[in-house]
């Protein structure tokens, strides 16, 4: 009788430890919506826990690269979580002189072609905004944040976040050109919800710059 008891008592515990582990990691699902109540495609989202504890997580760092192609940056937006790298690829047949003389960044570094790509290591926090030397209507922004749970929403203005432990957060929508200060709208909440969380944007959106340039030519003296 000792013997079935204790094993009864195990089988609750390990029930216990089952339920309260599902329940402190779920999913979530965010919907951003612009000022006219339309889904916002390509913002940035990222959760801030409360608990530091909780910024250490087993799911591994989304691999970050910033490619330039057609003589644009592709994506225009990337977000990387802080100490981790960032690959810049070159698939045009041109040489691009890749800069940032803003931000928690600066650096400058010519990548030819020939070239497969140029890796860099982000360790602070912060915008940083980038161009290119050799054409100078390519502009790009790159998101440095210190948590793993950040996604770009797609075109229904939705992003997911699995496995999300239960905390109080600071939600971050982001984006270059949202007309608000720091460029983010910031909302404190728990997670997870039962329900899909729906952010509706306070602000309109400046004018993302034109990709392309109207004057055919290359500048490749020195290069």
């Amino acid at each position: 009788m000792i013997i079935t008891s204790t094993r009864v008592i195990a089988l609750i515990l390990t029930s216990v430890l089952f339920s309260s582990s599902t329940a402190r990691a779920a999913s979530q699902n965010i919907v951003v919506l612009n000022a006219e109540g339309q889904p916002a495609q390509n913002m940035v989202v990222y959760l801030l826990p409360t608990n530091p504890a909780n910024i250490v997580t087993s799911i591994a760092p989304q691999k970050a690269e910033v490619h330039q192609k057609d003589k644009q940056f592709s994506p225009y937006i990337t977000v990387v979580q802080k100490d981790n790298d960032v690959a810049f690829v070159n698939e045009d047949d041109i040489t691009h002189h890749i800069f940032s003389a803003l931000g928690p960044k600066r650096f400058s570094f010519k990548l030819r072609h020939e070239q497969e790509q140029h890796v860099l290591r982000f360790e602070k926090i912060g915008h940083v905004s980038m161009g290119c030397n050799v054409h100078d209507w390519m502009s790009g922004h790159l998101l440095v944040v210190d948590t793993p749970f950040y996604a770009v929403t797609n075109v229904q203005g939705e992003v997911t976040f699995e496995h999300l432990p239960a905390d109080d957060f600071k939600l971050v929508v982001w984006h270059p050109q949202l007309t608000l200060p720091d460029n983010q709208q910031v909302k404190s909440l728990h997670l997870p919800s039962d329900n899909a969380i729906t952010i509706t944007l306070q602000a309109e959106f400046d004018s993302i710059p034109v990709q392309q340039s109207l004057d055919e030519f290359e500048f490749l003296e020195g290069y």
